[in-house]
């Protein structure tokens, strides 16, 4: 253990060449669970993030609550923030509830200026954690400014991750109170935001991302021209938190955001503190593309048997799960993307010892950067990024309700209400308070904050927002409060900005004290769900609201009035559960969740073939929150295949449709189910690329990107609205090279493959069911009525089958001369109700430039007077020449 700690420390600007560690001393035996420090103690045992810092050789807790002002606390606590100290090294583990157990992933970071000191504690604290959850967690390291996605996506609720400079062993600057230090950020990223401080000189900037100057009373976002719409986006977030965060209320600055070559810069370059140069660096890719990659991916077994560590290479391919063996170890060596060490359940001490010894040894040995992610895993917790290389890897399937089998090492869980009591006992020390404090709930309605009271606290509706005061006792005694200003999916911005000035002004009155937190319908956090659940009300979310209040708005009061309802029960505890009310319809069911169904005559709880003992009881407690108005108010139990003939009725439809209108997802059938995968594709960094999105969800569909689902029955492709046509291309070729390379591990093939385009906004129900909480109206807005129209065509089960494409003819629509078009096409447009139109509608995807190109060979000829390849020969201006006789510039 104490070599494995040193080689996990293995530093990423020395090669291969450990450096002497002066101040930290290894302990001199291995450890043990009970010897494990006492800040791991009570770790990893409900959902969510723990952070810890090295602070001069030992390990202290992150505090999210923590209000220190001094150092090392308050730069410590900073890190629940996202801001880490690029003098440090920092310790993290994330838990993670699925499939009704716990799944551990701990991350050790490095910062670029921490000393081998540091790095070499940390490293060994990460084998003390490790030990005292059993060898479960999934081991990451990982170095600054080299993260991978999957620790970038620690940071996604926190408005990215930060470096500040410094740290506890360098020091901390004391702060001048009557000073402001100027400082230049660097903000980069379009859905993993990084900002770090970078030197404030105009050679530090660049045209193509986003950079913050900060003085004492001015923020200047300024946005180089070449910056995505997403970057300036996430990047005004990060604004706004430098200006909340780092400012005082006595000294809050005023935030400009500057358009490069746009808007007049002059203040900006005056607060900058040099003239304006005469030029900006180009933009620069996001990471130095790194193009080397392994040829082969090489497995190598490790074994101590002979008396020494011996490292032989597996020749045999296809590579199999069964050439893993039990007692022993393994290296996976996948080139560019990372290295893997195995452990098996039954490996030696010394086998388990020098696994990853080898693993970082790759690193050099095979030319590969010394940041190139290393990643230990044990036997039962393999990541879909390690099996992916052994084909026909298949998981045993776990069917509900099976004991004694499980699909990793982590505890199965199964619900207890006695251990529900003492889990709901441990959360309760990690929120502010218990949620027992006085509470005042306003609706926005009209521009005008109405307070809502009696049983009608709770609910919400998607279409409104509200603003909730909670005052309580701090654990000092002292006044404390928050003020959520709660926004629905379908609330209009008026309203969403009316709930943000509401709570400012509030704020105010209040002199100051309160902490205000912006709440979006299905992000709401652990404590907003707290003060409702203790006061036996949970939550309830309607369709409908309150129309807009702004005068220049024409928008009526909507409420669902027919006396039917369906609500899709959300959540995986007493803290998180609550009732969604969905499209009354057999399409929005879901066979591994439950659903509760008002009809006028009836209450009907469904549980699907998949739902977990867990989310039935969940359902039947929540159900009970919910005041209905049927005629028969104790609710009938319906398993999913034995539903009653009015339950399809109040649904719209019949026993015979109604099973085959939504998504059913039988977990008894033989073939395995598997996890969907989330794709992006861009062409930002200057050349295509495609990253994995770990824990997706509606938010990580990047408008001006294309991105790839594998679902394993279908593989989309989704086009958001500002994708470039060169990246539509290039993603549908590499959602057909996904398919086609992976043929050996999963024996899917392009022929047989259903790849489907979908449009941004133009969604159909079995892309949707694979986010949780999906919501229609998120692009809706700014829709015309045709768009809204083909929206809602395509949303019917036969409209939903004609996306079933040739994966080879969406190519051609966005290749250059891929589709042959009529002479008349090109020239005149299509046709609109039978007529051409002017100016002329051409089809989607033509290159107007280039219209020649899309002739058949027999009307080049006949229009252009040669044939396509003497044509190419021919000087531009006689192309030109020719092109505008014929109508074709």
């Amino acid at each position: 253990h104490i070599l494995k700690a040193k080689l996990l420390a293995f530093p990423a600007n020395i090669n291969g060449v450990f450096a002497v560690m002066t101040g930290f001393k290894e302990p001199s035996s291995l450890p043990t669970k009970e010897s494990c420090d006492a800040a791991f103690h009570g770790s990893g045992k409900v959902a969510g993030l723990e952070i810890w810092r090295i602070e001069k050789f030992k390990v202290f807790k992150c505090n999210p609550k923590g209000t220190d002002k001094e150092e090392p606390a308050k730069s410590r606590n900073d890190a629940c923030k996202g801001k880490l100290c690029s003098g440090d090294a920092y310790l993290f583990l994330s838990t993670k509830k699925k499939d009704n157990a716990l799944k551990r992933d701990m991350f050790f970071w490095l910062g670029k200026d921490s000393s081998q000191d540091e790095q070499g504690a940390i490293a060994y604290k990460s084998v003390e954690l490790d030990t005292y959850h059993d060898d479960e967690p999934t081991s990451h390291r990982e170095v600054q400014g080299h993260e991978t996605p999957e620790f970038l996506d620690l940071f996604k609720g926190l408005g990215g991750l930060q470096y500040v400079e410094g740290g506890v062993e360098s020091g901390f600057k004391k702060v001048d109170r009557g000073a402001y230090r100027t400082r230049l950020m660097h903000i980069k990223g379009r859905r993993h935001v990084v900002t770090s401080e970078v030197k404030l000189d105009p050679s530090s900037m660049n045209c193509g991302d986003v950079f913050v100057l900060d003085t004492k009373h001015d923020i200047f976002q300024w946005n180089g021209k070449e910056a995505s719409k997403l970057e300036k986006q996430h990047a005004m977030e990060v604004t706004r938190k430098i200006r909340d965060d780092d400012h005082n209320k006595e000294c809050r600055a005023k935030i400009t955001i500057l358009e490069q070559d746009q808007d007049d810069d002059t203040e900006f370059w005056k607060a900058f503190g040099v003239s304006k140069p005469d030029s900006i660096a180009a933009a620069t890719d996001d990471a130095q593309h790194e193009a080397k990659r392994a040829e082969n991916v090489k497995l190598f077994h490790l074994s101590d048997e002979s008396g020494s560590v011996q490292l032989t290479e597996v020749t045999d391919r296809p590579l199999t799960k069964e050439m893993l063996k039990e007692d022993d170890a393994f290296i996976l060596n996948t080139g560019a993307t990372g290295i893997f060490a195995w452990i098996g359940k039954g490996a030696s001490q010394g086998e388990k010892l020098h696994s990853m010894k080898y693993a970082t040894q790759f690193i050099n040995d095979n030319g590969l950067p010394n940041h190139t992610p290393v990643t230990r895993i044990v036997m039962g917790a393999e990541t879909q990024m390690f099996k992916q290389n052994f084909p026909g890897w298949k998981d045993p399937i776990i069917l509900p309700g099976q004991g004694g089998q499980t699909k990793s090492k982590f505890k199965r869980q199964t619900f207890d209400p006695k251990a529900l009591f003492e889990k709901k006992k441990r959360e309760l020390e990690r929120l502010p308070d218990d949620g027992t404090g006085e509470l005042t709930v306003w609706r926005v309605e009209k521009r005008e904050k109405v307070e809502v009271k009696g049983n009608m606290v709770g609910h919400f509706y998607s279409g409104d927002s509200y603003v909730i005061l909670y005052k309580y006792k701090d654990q000092r005694g002292k006044d404390a409060a928050f003020i959520y200003f709660w926004q629905g999916h379908q609330s209009s911005q008026d309203e969403r900005a009316d709930s943000a000035i509401m709570a400012m002004h509030l704020d105010d009155e209040m002199g100051g004290y309160p902490v205000q937190v912006r709440v979006v319908q299905g992000k709401e956090p652990p404590h907003f769900f707290k003060i409702f659940e203790a006061r036996d009300m949970g939550i309830c979310i309607h369709e409908g609201g309150i129309g807009s209040g702004f005068k220049n708005r024409n928008e009526e009061d909507k409420y669902d009035t027919d006396g039917t309802r369906l609500f899709h029960i959300r959540g995986t505890n007493d803290f998180n559960t609550r009732a969604v009310q969905v499209r009354e319809e057999a399409v929005s069911l879901n066979s591994g969740d439950c659903f509760i169904l008002e009809s006028p005559e009836q209450v009907y709880l469904w549980f699907g073939k998949g739902c977990s003992g867990d989310e039935r009881e969940f359902t039947h407690s929540i159900r009970k929150r919910i005041n209905f108005t049927s005629k028969n108010t104790d609710p009938m139990v319906v398993a999913e295949g034995a539903e009653p003939a009015a339950f399809w009725k109040a649904l719209g439809t019949n026993s015979e449709e109604g099973p085959t209108m939504y998504n059913s997802k039988d977990k008894l059938e033989e073939d395995e189910e598997r996890e969907a995968r989330l794709f992006q594709c861009s062409d930002a960094r200057g050349y295509f690329w495609c990253e994995e999105i770990f824990d997706y969800d509606q938010e990580d569909l990047i408008e001006d990107d294309v991105m790839i689902l594998d679902t394993w029955r279908e593989i989309f492709v989704w086009i958001g609205n500002g994708a470039k046509d060169n990246e539509r291309k290039d993603a549908m070729e590499m959602a057909k090279k996904y398919v086609a390379d992976g043929t050996e591990v999963t024996g899917r093939s392009v022929e047989d493959t259903c790849f489907m385009i979908i449009k941004q906004g133009l969604e159909p129900v079995n892309f949707t069911c694979n986010f949780l909480g999906w919501n229609d109206e998120k692009w809706r807005q700014g829709k015309t009525y045709e768009e809204m129209k083909a929206e809602l065509e395509a949303s019917n089960p036969d409209e939903a089958a004609k996306l079933n494409v040739s994966i080879d003819d969406a190519i051609a629509q966005v290749t250059v001369g891929g589709v042959i078009y009529p002479y008349e096409t090109l020239t005149k447009g299509l046709k609109v109700d039978g007529e051409f139109v002017t100016p002329p509608k051409f089809p989607d995807g033509l290159d107007q430039g280039k219209k020649e190109l899309y002739l058949s060979d027999e009307e080049f000829e006949k229009y252009l007077g040669t044939a396509k390849e003497d044509f190419a020969k021919l000087p531009k201006w006689k192309q030109l020449n020719a092109k505008k006789k014929c109508k074709l510039f």
